[in-house]
């Protein structure tokens, strides 16, 4: 079922677009109405409808300006501008603002069905295409899971198989964004029951297993790669952002990570597994 709410400063207007809406034809309900432009935004922000009714001069706040606003709230919204000015240059405006449609009145069915077929078939194809996106970031995932587990033994101790393949994903990925919902999808578990089992067979939660993974890698390179700036060396190995790195490293090992760097010390290689 698809929301709409529409918004416009006469009732009558209102009640009459609700009558006119083709509910026999489209999952359709109307979520709401609002008779000023601040009343609309506040309930679309509650509402989150797909399909947006609106006149295009509106009290308080104007329809291309309630139009901005919503796209920056829910900016894959259909919108239908309802209105009685045939104003080609608002039309062009609003077009270039995202509007879908632009409607006259007085509002007659068969335009506003049409309009309101328009956005729901976009609406649908947007899904489509949301759900391929997702099924095929998914397979991907799926399929390098399986590269790993066919190229890489390292984990053999490791008891759970999900709990392995999980592990060699972290280590070719470590450098990049990693979320327990990213393993969660690779392994095709349940986040809450995955954390448990990781802690139980690796030993430490997940987050503390990564951060010392890419802490062992930087200070490889803090040695190995003298060319490096601190900043390369944390973006390399997967830190986002440098300051975080470094706070995290001196409070890690009482150092900073050029002193660690400048006197590399024994004392402070950080075992993989510690608490």
């Amino acid at each position: 079922m698809l929301d709409i709410v529409i918004l416009d400063d006469e009732e009558w207007i209102r009640k009459l677009i609700r009558k006119l809406l083709p509910y026999d034809s489209f999952p359709i309900r109307v979520s709401g109405e609002a008779e000023n432009g601040i009343e609309g935004l506040e309930l679309i922000k509650k509402n989150r409808p797909q399909i947006i009714l609106t006149d295009i001069r509106m009290p308080m706040l104007s329809g291309l300006e309630l139009i901005i606003e919503i796209k920056k709230i829910i900016p894959n919204s259909e919108i239908i501008i309802i209105s009685g000015y045939d104003d080609f240059d608002y039309a062009r405006k609003a077009i270039k603002f995202g509007v879908l449609d632009y409607i006259l009145k007085p509002v007659e069915q068969p335009e506003l069905e049409r309009a309101v077929n328009n956005a729901i078939t976009i609406i649908d194809k947007k899904k489509k295409i949301m759900n391929e996106k997702s099924l095929l970031e998914r397979k991907v995932k799926r399929l390098t899971a399986e590269y790993f587990e066919l190229n890489h033994e390292e984990f053999a101790h490791i008891n759970n198989e999900k709990i392995r393949k999980s592990l060699k994903y972290i280590h070719e990925n470590y450098n990049k964004p990693i979320s327990l919902n990213d393993l969660c999808d690779v392994v095709l578990m349940n986040i809450s029951y995955f954390s448990e089992l990781f802690k139980n067979e690796v030993g430490i939660g997940f987050n503390q297993y990564i951060i010392s993974l890419r802490f062992n890698k930087a200070k490889k390179l803090l040695i190995e790669q003298k060319d490096l700036t601190i900043g390369d060396i944390a973006q390399i190995v997967g830190f986002q952002d440098a300051n975080y790195f470094s706070r995290l490293f001196r409070k890690k090992y009482n150092c900073t990570a050029q002193e660690y760097r400048t006197k590399p010390l024994p004392k402070l290689q950080w075992n993989l597994y510690e608490e």
